[in-house]
């Protein structure tokens, strides 16, 4: 199992600098190009220009990919997965040569330029997410789809609750914990900096504080502290699958988003181009 483990780090480690050296040699070649066109007095500006617009239209397509999952003739996901990556890097050296590696001076350029930024760095970013929050999530007891996050809550909230006011029978300790420290955690979701930064201290507190009780409960008592120790793991378990996963959506809503309006723009650049150049008479 080790050797077969290693294997096949090899192989990825192996097929991931073939790829990176491959792109470094296109983006080598094409500036090779580009600066042979520009010594020539020629304009690069309209090659570089459809070379990159192909370029977003291809990693646009991508979105599209992953929905037609019966068409296995166009390529595996994992494959297009590949493929968005390094031509996606590519698009970073394509559009520096197509500005010049300058930055540009007009209001429409500008703004362009600002879009595909955007775009580029929110696909950098979700590199960087979609390679280790998915490992975080599966550190936890277990999957959980986004959309049921907020019925579960709900269900687990009003266990809570039952649990509670069934202790109440023999003691008030638990029920005056619930009310002035438990009741927030359960009805109601996290907050805006906990999205941001989802940690387990709230999780580590609660559990402390439950615990801090024992002493003052009977044995029967105490197996419920110990239900309700497990309701805070699994209400913190949901939101931070909540806050993983919501982040995940978000950031792919955003980029999707955003490289369907870069191409709008794009295209209209070109067309404004052409246009000024005296290509469209």
């Amino acid at each position: 199992m080790k050797s077969q483990t290693r294997t096949t780090r090899f192989t990825f480690a192996a097929r991931r600098k073939r790829n990176a050296s491959l792109l470094l040699v296109v983006i080598v070649l094409l500036g090779i190009t580009v600066y042979a066109q520009n010594q020539s007095l020629q304009h690069s500006s309209f090659a570089t220009g459809c070379i990159l617009f192909g370029c977003l239209v291809f990693l646009a397509l991508f979105s599209l990919r992953k929905k037609l999952t019966f068409l296995p003739a166009v390529g595996s996901a994992s494959m297009w997965m590949q493929l968005h990556i390094y031509v996606g890097f590519s698009t970073l050296a394509i559009f520096g040569f197509h500005i010049g590696w300058r930055i540009p001076n007009g209001i429409f350029e500008g703004m362009l330029a600002i879009l595909y930024l955007t775009v580029a760095l929110s696909g950098v970013y979700g590199l960087y997410v979609t390679r280790l929050m998915p490992r975080r999530l599966t550190a936890l007891r277990e999957e959980i789809i986004y959309e049921r996050i907020p019925a579960l809550r709900v269900n687990i909230a009003c266990q809570t609750r039952d649990l509670v006011l069934q202790a109440c029978e023999s003691t008030d300790v638990l029920a005056k914990l619930y009310v002035n420290r438990l009741a927030v955690f359960f009805e109601q979701p996290r907050g805006l900096a906990y999205l941001v930064s989802p940690s387990g201290r709230k999780r580590r507190q609660l559990i402390s504080e439950i615990q801090d009780l024992d002493r003052y409960l009977a044995d029967d008592q105490r197996q419920v502290s110990q239900q309700l120790k497990q309701m805070v793991q699994e209400k913190d378990d949901l939101d931070y699958h909540r806050a993983i996963q919501g982040r995940l959506k978000l950031w792919l809503f955003v980029h999707i988003g955003m490289t369907y309006s870069l191409l709008i723009v794009a295209l209209l650049h070109g067309i404004m181009a052409q246009a000024f150049a005296g290509g469209l008479r």
